[in-house]
């Protein structure tokens, strides 16, 4: 590993433990400035690993999710506040369907793999259902129901790509170690963000939240240059 990607790597470790730090000491107003540099330190290390790639539309699409990732980060900041929680949402939700393109492109649908792909699909979206039907009382009443289940979907579907691009033999070994690993991560941390936000208080539910978003971002950022450098 370069010097320079091993010191981003560490710098990013640093600013999340700093970030929960303050979450957890109640200074929330300092996150700005700690939060929103999590994913432009990503960015920064993949363009500084992966200036010569051979996927560039991969490269593209890969920006444009931890982009809209970053503007989720910063409009979800201040959640209390309904509209920047909307804002917030969308901002992740394209990022999740740039997660998704990018990982159908690792590897696209054949029909020999339709029993994977229907086992794997009856798993991850009766858990989406049943987080929904949880929540559907709450979410209903403050009218964000149609949001949230979207979102939901989404989110289910980006975790069902990253668990169908294992079948590419080539990036076998990426998909286990960074991709499968980092949407499941993504999805725990939304779950429990949302849990905590309209069913049920959880105790360190941020602190939580924010080191299972922290290892999302990392592992599919990491594999994401692991895979541009092929």
């Amino acid at each position: 590993m370069k010097k320079s990607l091993a010191f981003l790597y560490f710098l990013f470790w640093i600013i999340l433990a700093l970030d929960c730090y303050l979450m957890q000491a109640g200074y929330q107003e300092n996150r700005l400035f700690t939060k929103t540099l999590l994913v432009p330190i990503l960015l920064i290390a993949i363009f500084v690993e992966t200036s010569h790639t051979n996927h560039k539309r991969s490269k593209i699409l890969a920006n444009l999710a931890l982009t809209f990732c970053f503007l989720g980060d910063f409009f979800l900041l201040n959640d209390s506040n309904p509209n920047y929680f909307i804002v917030g949402l969308a901002s992740f939700l394209i990022g999740h369907l740039c997660f998704i393109v990018f990982f159908y492109r690792l590897k696209q649908y054949k029909p020999k793999y339709s029993n994977f792909l229907l086992v794997t699909s009856l798993g991850v979206f009766s858990y989406v259902a049943l987080l929904i039907t949880i929540l559907w009382g709450s979410i209903d009443a403050q009218h964000l129901a149609l949001p949230v289940t979207l979102y939901a979907f989404v989110l289910g579907l980006m975790l069902l790509s990253a668990i169908y691009s294992i079948k590419n033999r080539s990036i076998k070994k990426l998909a286990t170690n960074h991709f499968i690993p980092g949407a499941v991560f993504f999805v725990i941390s939304d779950s429990l963000l949302a849990i905590n936000k309209f069913l049920l208080p959880i105790d360190y539910a941020g602190l939580a939240v924010m080191i299972t978003y922290g290892l999302a971002i990392f592992l599919l950022s990491t594999g994401i240059i692991r895979f541009l450098r092929k």
